[in-house]
């Protein structure tokens, strides 16, 4: 899997996505969720593809967390945000940790980014290595490939005193992937750059999902639709 990517998605992730996601109310709903569908109560918790985080900035005062992600930029922002959570850069497929976890939760689509069902299989073997006895597993899938739009075209903009850029994104399925072809204009200190980045995600259905975690033995497995937050794509849940 190639992980060069990235660089501009780093540096500018918040100014994007912060406007964009209540980032306060979705870990509120998502401790909701947790509390409903634990089979023992919760004490630590893992999160995989925690990006900046955000997600761990709120929850981190429920549980004692740890996040994790293949991008060490990223990681390196979410740890001045949470310096009372623990973080590893590493790839989610073949990841390990000497540790096993109450919770795990993979987070706004960071599962897309195995690429194919196989490295989603080999993913979620991971998980189940990871997890304590009767732990629980949140994960929010990336777009259902039913749900694929042509021609659509993406415009996420910020502005600042210090910067401002435009990020206009299209996609396109060729063949079994996802291919997201991102493209940034960005103003800083007089001088306006472009820069772009393609994203390669799965191209999978539903049902594929489902037979993920049935082939890996996940037990109690759930879909809650998206009616928990704002650009919410759903959450699969499911235990050890």
């Amino acid at each position: 899997m190639k992980r060069g990517f990235f660089r501009i998605y780093a540096e500018y992730y918040d100014q994007i996505y912060l406007k964009m996601k209540d980032y306060k109310k979705e870990a509120k709903v998502l401790n909701g969720v947790i509390r409903q569908f634990e089979e023992k109560r919760s004490k630590n918790l893992l999160d995989v593809g925690c990006g900046t985080g955000e997600h761990l900035k709120h929850l981190s005062s429920k549980f004692k967390c740890t996040g994790m992600d293949v991008n060490k930029s990223m990681v390196n922002i979410a740890k001045k945000k949470v310096p009372n959570a623990k973080f590893k850069v590493a790839d989610m497929i073949k990841f390990s940790l000497n540790e096993k976890f109450d919770v795990i939760t993979c987070l706004f689509s960071a599962i897309g980014y195995v690429e194919t069902f196989s490295n989603m299989v080999k993913t979620l073997e991971n998980f189940r290595k990871h997890l304590s006895e009767k732990g629980l597993v949140i994960v929010e899938p990336w777009i259902f490939r039913k749900d694929f739009k042509e021609g659509y075209v993406a415009l996420d903009t910020y502005e600042s005193d210090k910067v401002k850029f435009a990020r206009m994104a299209t996609s396109k399925i060729l063949r079994s992937a996802w291919i997201i072809f991102m493209h940034y204009l960005v103003a800083e200190k007089g001088k306006i750059k472009y820069f772009k980045e393609n994203h390669k995600m799965l191209a999978v259905e539903y049902e594929d999902y489902l037979k993920a975690f049935d082939l890996v033995g996940f037990k109690n497995v759930r879909f809650l639709k998206e009616s928990l937050w704002n650009g919410s794509r759903g959450l699969f849940i499911a235990n050890a």
